[in-house]
């Protein structure tokens, strides 16, 4: 039998049934680390704290620190997220507020408790949000100024190798001995190869400013666009050790995680206060707040999956059937926590190893590109002089100087990507300084064709 009492609110003498459906999972970061969850360091979710000071408008030009504050502004992702968090902490009141004594219904306590510890998830779910707003204003940002930079390359490539071939050509007609028509041919190939790279890295500077557009969440239509400049090389440094320590200190997925492995335990003694048969779960009216790390992937890049939570709305049986089925999914969530820790244990430590690659890559393809920069530069001022210089060899020349130099602005970009990722991943536990980087980093340059003059 299951209790009843006499409802406060209902007509007299009609007994209703106590029926306590639990709160949207959510708490403030000082009550997750109050409740100790999973042994982790909770992130600093900016609960309830007032909106930055609005940017003047969100159309224009925009440097870095612009856009992420724009975006922590306007990105529907965020704004949802905190409607969560501000249901669940108004659901919470309202079962707080609940004047039934607990002798009369024994659930009570452990809703309660379920829906404390609920504003925990909720508020991590915000702190993630933020988290990975941020990342993808940073990624887009820095992708349109890679775009940017390539596009200069393949435009500079286009009107070298065009001068060259015109000045073949001229030479040809001329009835130069050194010269044949097929030496000619070959240049306008590489001339028409450079100019579909050129339209690859316009085309790419305009998705990357949709891309950016819609991490900060301006319209399509705006005119949106970021001052011209070149990738910075960002000196900051850290160890594996710590981050992987900042990220399982840190990242919110291991609070939610955390969080709906501590309701699950509570829903074990819940289900032992009621004989009824069929007995409704926390999950019932709630929304359990607990997203996996991320998806698991196969194919040419393999990535394990993370363990998604599980807790039906309706367990059925005997109380000590019901409370046998939920200490198995009590069970499973600390499972769930483990799976957690090590995926962003295994996230943690491929961003630093991608980082500290690119690093390494860095100073050396700087040095080819500045290389192959000179000899290019070398044989083009020797070809104009009319010395024994052959097209051919000005062209090769030029285009491995370019290719160079491509390769190493993709080695930069793979390095400021790493870093961008491994402050998301440590939950802001580590700063890169990109922003300060990319403002420091600016020249007075004029890129043409890119829609960002």
């Amino acid at each position: 039998m299951s209790r009843r009492c006499r409802h406060p609110f209902g007509p007299r003498g009609r007994t209703t049934r106590v029926l306590v459906l639990p709160l949207l999972l959510c708490v403030s970061a000082c009550q997750v680390q109050a409740q100790g969850v999973a042994g982790t360091e909770p992130p600093t979710a900016r609960v309830n704290a007032p909106m930055p000071t609005p940017v003047a408008t969100a159309t224009g030009t925009h440097d870095l620190a612009d856009c992420l504050q724009l975006a922590q502004q306007r990105q529907p992702r965020i704004a949802a997220a905190r409607s969560s968090l501000t249901a669940a902490e108004e659901g919470k009141r309202a079962v707080d507020n609940l004047r039934i004594p607990e002798v009369i219904d024994r659930e009570i306590p452990y809703r309660r408790k379920q829906a404390a510890l609920g504003v925990a998830a909720a508020a991590a779910g915000v702190d993630r949000e933020e988290r990975e707003t941020t990342y993808a204003v940073t990624r887009a940002y820095f992708t349109v100024l890679y775009a940017r930079e390539q596009e200069r390359i393949a435009t500079g490539v286009v009107e070298r190798l065009s001068a060259t071939y015109g000045a073949a050509k001229q030479k040809l007609d001329d009835g130069a001995r050194d010269l044949t028509a097929a030496d000619v041919k070959r240049a306008l190939v590489y001339v028409r190869q450079a100019q579909t790279r050129q339209i690859q890295a316009t085309q790419g500077v305009k998705r990357a400013l949709a891309s950016l557009r819609e991490a900060v969440g301006v319209g399509c239509d705006a005119p949106f666009d970021v001052p011209a400049g070149r990738l910075p090389d960002s000196g900051a440094q850290l160890t594996r050790a710590e981050s992987i320590a900042l990220a399982l200190g840190r990242r919110g997925e291991l609070v939610q995680a955390g969080v709906f492995a501590q309701v699950a335990c509570l829903e074990v003694e819940a289900q032992g206060t009621s004989l009824f048969k069929r007995k409704e779960t926390f999950a019932a009216g709630a929304d359990i707040h607990s997203k996996p790390v991320s998806p698991e992937l196969h194919g040419t890049e393999y990535r394990p999956g993370a363990v998604a939570p599980e807790m039906p709305a309706l367990l059925v049986g005997s109380r000590s059937e019901r409370v046998k089925r939920a200490e198995t999914l009590h069970e499973r969530a600390e499972a769930a926590v483990a799976v957690t820790r090590n995926l962003i244990a295994l996230e943690a430590e491929d961003a630093f190893l991608r980082w500290e690659e690119a690093s390494q890559q860095v100073p050396q393809a700087r040095e080819a590109a500045d290389a192959g920069d000179q000899a290019a530069d070398d044989l083009t001022r020797d070809y104009t002089a009319n010395l024994k210089v052959r097209a051919e060899d000005v062209i090769n020349a030029r285009v491995l100087g370019a290719q160079s130099r491509a390769l190493y602005n993709q080695y930069l970009y793979n390095k400021i990507l790493a870093l961008a990722d491994l402050e998301r991943i440590t939950a802001g536990g580590f700063c890169a300084g990109l922003a300060d980087a990319a403002v420091a980093k600016t020249p007075a340059i004029t890129v043409e064709g890119s829609g960002g003059k």
